[in-house]
This record gives structure tokens, sequence and C-alpha cells, in this order.
């Protein structure tokens, strides 16, 4: 069956978020942050990064491609690695670049001696959340609940179980068939959340797919709205984002509003139930490569690591 692995580690998210009381990561609002990712992982720092700044702290987020290819490298006391497989070369080769003015260097990975483990000065191994798929799900969720954790903890294992249940439901019953334009829309932290979607329904789906800040999507973004058009708003529970939510609408647009009285009900906690909404474009990007007869556990033209000579 395709797709067999990659629903499989979407329906495991629960459980992995069971074991985020057993790790914990220390911010300092004196120590200034840099987050290094690549894909995903990039979309990790992302979020973390805004997180951070609006709790007060000092945080920077860049690719590792950024890192090699310029040296661009920020005021920074520690600065953190993030990769799946802890072997993405741009990522792997970043490292060195911070060592060398002797930045402190803290690992994330879900892989037991991959290069990440034996360059870093720190590094948390989550291996129990690895994954043989290609695309990053459940990994994703755990990763960003563990970060956000130390900035506030936030149990979301109980809330995960009910809401997955519910995605699958209200998805399933969309005529996913009919769409082949995504766009996902939020403020902020919300803005690296939809940006991850995109990448999801991208990496598992390959259809067409955008992401912008909501009331910028007035702005040019919407000229390319059609009734095969499906709009994710991620939204901080404003009137100004039901109001736009209500205006795609009326274009022809299928609108899924997330929040505390949207389609699908995930009431905005200031950021931290980000993960929980991770799990929509997860779920959707799935469905819709199935639809498409395309697998998601190995989709055209990637692998798990971006391995570069």
């Amino acid at each position: 069956m395709i797709g067999k692995k990659t629903i499989k580690e979407i329906n495991r998210i629960p459980e992995l978020l069971k074991e985020a009381k057993n790790y914990k990561i220390t911010y300092n609002k004196n120590k200034k942050y840099t987050f290094i990712g690549c894909g995903s992982s990039y979309n990790l720092g992302l979020i973390t990064t805004k997180m951070l700044k609006i709790y007060g702290y000092h945080s920077n987020v860049l690719s590792g491609g950024e890192v090699i290819v310029f040296d661009t490298i920020p005021e920074t006391d520690v600065a953190i690695f993030l990769s799946r497989t802890g072997e993405s070369t741009e990522t792997v080769k970043a490292v060195d670049n911070f060592k060398k003015r002797n930045i402190n260097t803290i690992g994330i990975t879900c892989t037991p001696d991959s290069s990440l483990t034996k360059i870093c000065d720190e590094t948390f191994v989550f291996d129990f959340a690895n994954e043989e798929s290609v695309v990053m799900t459940g990994s994703f969720v755990f990763i960003l609940n563990f970060l956000l954790n130390g900035i506030k903890y936030t149990d979301l294992s109980e809330d995960s179980k009910k809401l997955l249940l519910e995605i699958k439901n209200y998805v399933d019953s969309i005529d996913l068939f009919k769409y082949n334009h995504f766009v996902f829309l939020g403020f902020n932290e919300q803005y690296g959340v939809s940006k991850e979607g995109t990448l999801k329904i991208q990496e598992m789906a390959i259809q067409n797919v955008e992401f912008h800040e909501p009331l910028e999507y007035r702005h040019g973004p919407k000229s390319t709205l059609t009734n095969h058009s499906l709009i994710i708003v991620n939204s901080k529970d404003t009137e100004e984002e039901l109001k736009l939510a209500e205006e795609l609408k009326t274009m022809g647009a299928k609108v899924i509003f997330i929040g505390k009285n949207g389609d699908i009900i995930i009431p905005y906690n200031n950021g931290f139930e980000s993960p929980l909404k991770m799990i929509i474009p997860q779920y959707l990007g799935y469905k819709k490569a199935l639809i498409e007869d395309y697998n998601p556990d190995q989709p055209r033209n990637l692998s798990k690591s971006v391995i570069l000579d």
C-alpha cells in the first residue's frame, strides 16, 4: 500500500508528544541564539525564532546554505543545528563556521551516531521519533513542541489524540480531486507554520502552493484564486482574519479556517498550539497524494538527506 509509512508516522503523533515531558531545552534572555537548518528543519528554527522574539529572547534563523555560501554569522552565543538525519550537508558544514568563532553548538537530530552528533558540543538525539518516509511529519510536530517547551511547557499529547481524528474526518469529507492550488496564511509564528504547511503539500502531493501573511493576500496574490483553490488560515483568532476568510469564499475558494470557532477547532494559545496545526497539512498532503496516485512515502526527486560533494 502506498503511503503506509507516512500515515503510520502521522498516526503516532500523540505517542511522540507524550515523550516531550522527558526532555528539556533551556533558553536564557541574556544569550543570543541562532537556529540553522534546511527544508523542514529550517522551518522549525523559523517558528521557534519568531516565538522566542515574542517572549523577549534574542534569536535568529539561517539556512545551512546561507551559512556555507556567505559565512553569514550574526552575533551568537548558542547555535542550534537541526537535521532529522543529522547528515544534511549544508547544516553539517555550517557547524564549523560557528565553531571556529568559539560559539557553543547544539545539535538536534533523530539519528544516533550521525555526523551532527559527532561535531556539535551537545546533542539531543530523538531516535524514537525517527522516520522511514522521506517527508518529515511526526518528528516535526514533536521537535517543535520540544523547542517551544523551552519557553513554556505545554502538554499537547491528549489534545492531539482527539484532534487527529477530527482532522481526518474533516479532510476526508473534502473532494480533494477538485483542488490544485493550496494557499496557507498566517501571521508571525503562524507564517512559519504556513510555510511548513506549503512544503508538506508540495513534497507529498506535488501541487502548486503559496504562503503569505493573511492581509497581504489581498495585495496581489489573490489574483490567482479560482474555485480550484483551497486556502488554509492558521489564525490568531482575530476579526480581520475571519473577514478575510469570508471574503475569499465569495471569490470561489474553499477556505479552511483554523481557530477557536474554525472549521477545525484549535484555539489560538499564544503560538504554543502550533505543533497541533502542523497535523493538518501533513494529513492533507498525504490524502491529496493518494488521490493523485503519488507515493507520499517516497516523493519524486527527493531523499531524506540532501548530500552534496
